[in-house]
């Protein structure tokens, strides 16, 4: 379900900021601002009834390539397909032929299991290794 116009209610923030860095309750209000009026930003929650256990966040790159800007899902519903079906649902929303995302060490795993190629971009931060995902569509 598209979400972008929910992005500042709680429940929905609440799991975003599961894919933060150090999430406070200021900095998703301010990113749930910032991503509500980029036009380039699209955001869609996948729902359990009428809870949302996982969002993800999109940015238009080009006319058939987007970013993903963060990606979560409650952890109850963790290890059980739903970050790939919000990722399926992503690339057949859109119509992007290609998929990208950058990450660390704790979701590189996801990402090469929903069929992304990886890369490594080194140690992008002290201690941290970051990695450059990419995920081709069929046109891509």
């Amino acid at each position: 379900m598209d979400v972008k116009g929910r992005l500042g209610d709680a429940q929905i923030l609440d799991i975003l900021s599961l894919c933060q860095y150090k999430p406070t309750v200021e900095k998703m209000r301010r990113l749930a601002g910032e991503y509500g009026g980029d036009p380039s930003v699209s955001a869609y929650a996948l729902y359990d009834g009428q809870e949302p256990v996982g969002v993800i966040v999109l940015r238009r790159i080009t006319s058939c390539s987007c970013e993903i800007l963060g990606i979560a899902t409650a952890p109850g519903y963790r290890n059980k397909g739903a970050g790939r079906r919000m990722v399926r649902h992503a690339v057949a929303q859109s119509g992007y032929a290609e998929l990208l995302a950058e990450t660390d060490d704790d979701a590189v795993d996801f990402y090469r299991k929903c069929g992304f190629a990886i890369t490594s971009l080194g140690e992008k931060y002290p201690g941290i290794v970051r990695y450059s995902c990419t995920l081709k569509g069929e046109e891509g």
